[in-house]
């Protein structure tokens, strides 16, 4: 029986939310977790066995860039699929920065995520 993959989507806005899980839902052989504020992920991914976590930026809580530090510290195999809306290149170079798996700008490509999250779960 084949393994199930675990995948963590942090976010607070519903409709990023209710966007990731639709086009996810599709994905066989994964569990997913969702949380909406920052502390939360930061217990889950220390909780938990995380195959890969989705996060939103523009979570509530802690900010992305600190978040991310902790997270690649705490965790560093697990890889990281940050969702931005770009406010400016010097913020995508910072978080690109702490080497994470992929990084999508909103508004969402359900295909680009399908591709980040399979490949990503292949790692």
């Amino acid at each position: 029986m084949p393994e199930t993959k675990s995948i963590l989507f942090a976010g607070s806005d519903e409709g990023v939310k209710a966007q990731v899980s639709d086009l996810l839902n599709g994905i066989g052989g994964c569990s997913f977790t969702w949380v909406g504020e920052s502390g939360d992920l930061l217990l889950k991914i220390l909780d938990k066995d995380i195959d890969l976590a989705i996060i939103d930026e523009d979570l509530s809580g802690m900010a992305g860039l600190k978040l991310i530090q902790i997270i690649k510290k705490s965790r560093p195999r697990i890889p990281l699929i940050i969702i931005s809306s770009g406010k400016s290149k010097e913020e995508l170079a910072k978080v690109l920065e702490q080497g994470i798996y992929y990084f999508i700008i909103k508004p969402i490509n359900g295909e680009e995520l399908k591709e980040a999250v399979d490949s990503g779960l292949k790692l």
